[in-house]
């Protein structure tokens, strides 16, 4: 397909712990086939919102990346905000995480700072939307990595037409080994890769997609086998700041991380 990013995963192992040697207290455990459920939600035609065109991109870029990551996706499209609320509640009760290491949520949508909008224009609270898969509401992800990558405006300033992308990856709750039960912060255990800085738009291409949604793409399919989750996105951040500009006004881009991992991540791809 002309517009696909992701052709293969790289197979250059690099540095990558193998299953037979890396530190469980230093590594989140990502080796269950598949690695995890991923749950990615496209939302192009709106009632009044323009028309989030190319977005089709995005997803089908999504699609490749994560299947070839070991996920097994679930694919959902212009979704109204109740219908993104059921999903992700229908997605929290899936038996098979109980079975799986990690998960992912995509959503690619109109945002404003903390809300995601549905195709019927109404707003869904990013925090309400994220805590359907914490440990209280979904047991079985309960300490697992939960990635989500919520694409959507945070503003309407133009720092850099952006498109804000959210990167959670939280774990969350209670975990017992040997009858020793260890509390965690609920807060715990997220990272957070913003396309933007809070307030601001993000750009996105008709033909290719959005700008962060590529770097992700082409970062992770080259370097998911060699590096952990933290410094690809400091490879996006800095492909995304340093190869793209807009071709109207000169508009420039930065990505926002934030981290609360207690460990690395890696996507394990191939083992």
């Amino acid at each position: 397909m002309k517009n696909l990013l992701v052709e293969s995963i790289d197979n250059n192992n690099g540095n990558c712990p193998s299953p037979a040697f890396f530190d469980e207290k230093e590594v989140y455990r990502n080796f269950s086939s598949p690695r995890g459920l991923a749950l990615i939600i496209n939302n192009r035609v709106f009632k009044e919102m323009v028309e989030r065109v190319g977005t089709e991109v995005d997803g089908r870029n999504l699609e490749n990346l994560f299947s070839q990551l070991c996920y097994q996706l679930c694919v959902l499209k212009d979704l109204t905000a109740k219908e993104m609320l059921q999903a992700i509640q229908s997605f929290a009760r899936r038996r098979e995480h109980g079975l799986l290491d990690s998960c992912v949520v995509c959503v690619l949508t109109h945002g404003e700072n903390d809300k995601l909008f549905g195709v019927d224009d109404k707003p869904l609270s990013v925090h309400e939307f994220v805590s359907q898969l914490n440990a209280i509401n979904c047991p079985p992800l309960a300490q697992k990595p939960k990635i989500f990558i919520l694409q959507a405006c945070r503003g309407g300033m133009h720092f850099s037409c952006l498109r804000l992308l959210v990167l959670y990856l939280l774990i969350n709750g209670f975990c017992q080994f040997d009858a020793i039960v260890f509390r965690l912060p609920v807060e715990a255990d997220f990272l957070i890769a913003c396309a933007t800085v809070p307030g601001y738009v993000s750009w996105r291409n008709n033909i290719r997609g959005s700008w962060f949604i590529q770097s992700i793409c082409e970062v992770f399919a080259k370097f998911a086998k060699q590096l952990e989750i933290v410094d690809m996105l400091t490879l996006v951040n800095r492909r995304v700041a340093e190869e793209y500009e807009s071709s109207r006004d000169s508009y420039k881009q930065i990505p926002e991380c934030s981290t609360r991992l207690r460990k690395k991540f890696f996507f394990f791809p191939g083992l």
